[in-house]
């Protein structure tokens, strides 16, 4: 079994009813109504509590904040109590990706090459990726056998830069530049 992924973090609480504000890390926050094998993870700080299952009864926009209500989390103390905790699920209450699109989580890894001349050259390994604004960026890190020892802050531009993407072959393709 494959470890849960992290869906959402309690960051705080809202009203006297025991809902929580949330910062979710999925596009479509309605997905935590709609799981059901959530388990609401402790924070680090939170002495002899365990994991457990959860179900999220709703989930809406307050202002610029999300707040979601927990099954059995009846009033401000019972949300207090979980402030810090962490809301994570199994991979298949995500929605599959569709053609060209892709989970983060699938291209951290992934070897990244460029062309020089005829050759394919390789960069190095995507260590993570960054939300900019304007377009994603991959931090591009070396590994052993990589042209060089620099890391590389590359867009994510598909069609542009991003070339092509092999999950299979665990690689990447990019239209870049080797620097001098």
């Amino acid at each position: 079994m494959t470890e849960p992924l992290l869906l959402a973090d309690i960051v705080g609480v809202y009203g006297i009813k025991g809902w929580v504000k949330l910062r979710p890390y999925l596009e479509d926050p309605t997905i935590l109504t709609r799981s059901e094998s959530l388990i609401l993870t402790p924070s680090a700080g939170a002495k002899k509590a365990a994991s457990r299952a959860v179900n999220v009864v709703a989930v809406k926009t307050q202002g610029k904040s999300l707040i979601a209500c927990l099954a059995g989390v009846t009033d401000r103390d019972d949300a207090e109590s979980l402030r810090g905790w962490s809301i994570a699920g199994p991979e298949s209450c995500l929605p599959a990706a569709g053609d060209g699109e892709y989970y983060w989580r699938d291209l951290v890894g992934l070897r990244v090459f460029c062309r020089d001349g005829t050759q394919k050259v390789l960069l190095g390994e995507i260590d993570y990726l960054l939300e900019t604004g304007s377009n994603d960026v991959m931090v591009v890190k070396a590994t052993d056998d990589s042209v060089d020892d620099a890391e590389r802050l590359i867009p994510w531009l598909p069609d542009t830069v991003v070339t092509q993407v092999d999950l299979d072959e665990r690689s990447v393709t990019v239209d870049w530049y080797l620097d001098a």
